[in-house]
């Protein structure tokens, strides 16, 4: 009998028993039990920050982030930024994988005017699944309701995804829905994915942060600094990785390599804040960097950085270059043994950050606020 009950947990867990019940019975409600505890007593604990806004109209930005990944981290305080900057009424934000807690008061609050906002990222895949099924909780619970995904990247591992399949169900019991690619090959993607849905195409949400509001640029330019992944979205070799060090060696800069990924969770709007300010003084005080990271290369982008960008597992930094590929001090290579020769050319390069102008890119994600 023992043998016998391992034997059907083997099978339950080959196959994703807990993403099965979820598409089976629903996002919203597997999660809504799975949070039971939130759920019951979160119109308590925020009831005071729905008061506090009063008539105005209301923004709600779902799926905040509140863990150790720091782009993440700047996608969220750049949506926080854009929707001050650009949205007439109030901004609420709430933590990624929170949605519970706050869906009573949601529907209390929530009026014809509102909108929801979706955390933007390269989360819209099978290889971050929990964030999808938040998204679609959303979109179960208020399917009328105004709704846009911010900036991201869908890269799906296989087609016939059961998760794909489901989000295409969800999503199209959203009359209002919009849904906001950051690059091209997405943007494809998701018209074919979502046919009924809205598509457009503006750029990562990163690059129209000022990064004066967090950077210190009187820190000394001193140092090579490298961001390199060591994740599944990794592509580089370790034979890879020695072509650029040696490139990097050459240079005779100081070397400091560092990594968007902390060890820290639940992390506050506060901290958030003070992670990514030192995120990007680091790159204020890099002479030059070396990244196979998306974030990586925006940072260097908006801090005027010198920066060699090498590819990923995915299309998405690829894509997203083509929006900045004609600042001179960020250059995309496809070959690592072409590292040595870009970073001879990006370090004496022009480093002014076109902000404005890249702001403008923005405008169908402003027109879908009003």
């Amino acid at each position: 009998m023992h043998t016998e009950k391992a034997h059907t947990a083997d099978i339950l867990n080959s196959m994703g028993f807990k993403e099965n019940m979820k598409e089976m019975f629903g996002a919203a409600r597997i999660g809504r039990l799975n949070n039971l505890q939130a759920y019951l007593k979160g119109a308590e604990q925020h009831r005071n920050e729905f008061e506090a806004i009063g008539d105005q109209r209301l923004c709600v930005l779902v799926g905040m982030a509140n863990y150790g990944n720091i782009g993440d981290l700047a996608i969220s305080e750049a949506q926080l930024q854009f929707m001050r900057r650009n949205f007439d009424g109030a901004v609420l934000e709430i933590p990624t994988m929170h949605f519970w807690e706050y869906e009573k008061l949601l529907k209390e609050y929530l009026k014809p005017h509102d909108v929801l906002c979706l955390q933007g990222g390269g989360n819209m895949s099978d290889l971050y699944y929990w964030f999808e099924y938040e998204r679609c909780s959303v979109m179960e619970v208020f399917p009328k309701t105004r709704t846009l995904v911010l900036p991201q990247t869908l890269a799906y591992t296989t087609p016939d995804s059961s998760l794909l399949r489901y989000s295409q169900r969800a999503y199209a019991q959203c009359s209002d829905l919009h849904l906001f690619a950051r690059e091209r090959v997405s943007e494809e993607l998701m018209k074919k994915t979502y046919p009924h849905t809205d598509v457009r195409l503006v750029p990562d949400i990163v690059l129209s942060l000022d990064a004066a509001d967090y950077a210190d640029f009187t820190l000394p330019r001193r140092t090579l600094t490298t961001m390199l992944r060591k994740d599944e979205e990794r592509k580089l070799t370790d034979a890879d990785w020695s072509v650029i060090h040696e490139a990097a060696s050459a240079m005779s800069l100081p070397l400091k390599e560092t990594d968007t990924i902390i060890e820290t969770m639940d992390i506050t709007p506060q901290q958030r804040k003070v992670i990514l300010r030192d995120m990007l003084n680091t790159f204020a005080s890099s002479r030059v960097v070396i990244t196979d990271r998306l974030h990586g290369m925006i940072f260097a982008a908006i801090t005027g950085t010198p920066c060699v960008v090498l590819s990923n597992s995915n299309h998405k930094i690829q894509g997203v270059y083509e929006w900045i590929k004609d600042l001179p001090y960020i250059e995309f290579i496809s070959d690592v043994h072409e590292t040595q020769g870009a970073l001879n050319r990006v370090i004496s390069a022009d480093t002014t950050y076109p902000l404005e102008r890249i702001r403008k890119e923005f405008a169908p994600l402003k027109d879908c606020l009003r």
